[in-house]
């Protein structure tokens, strides 16, 4: 843990389908979620510093949107995508995500 510079515990999660406004190429997969961001697989991720909103796609979540900025790449080839970081927290996303995950 010397190395962990998150304030918020992340929590992975089952897949969740979101649409990004600005649209990017494809889908982004929501990978795991904390308070304050979330990490989003996506072939192509937008810009490091660029404004974006999600638009969840799937049960428990349709419909909601959440602004963050995009902080950084995901870097290995299995987890190509991109880390968001939100303005505030959103406990309505991790409550959702968290029953999902315990739902199966």
């Amino acid at each position: 843990m010397g190395n962990e510079r998150r304030t918020h515990k992340r929590f992975d999660v089952q897949p969740l389908i979101c649409r990004t406004h600005p649209r990017l190429h494809g889908i982004s997969v929501l990978r795991n979620v904390s308070l304050k961001g979330a990490f989003l697989l996506n072939g192509e991720p937008p810009p490091v510093g660029s404004r974006c909103e999600l638009e969840f796609a799937e049960p428990p979540l349709t419909g909601y949107r959440l602004r963050g900025r995009v902080v950084r790449h995901g870097s290995l080839k299995l987890s190509r995508g991109y880390a968001v970081d939100f303005p505030s927290p959103h406990p309505r996303l991790l409550r959702a995500v968290y029953h999902k995950s315990f739902a199966y």
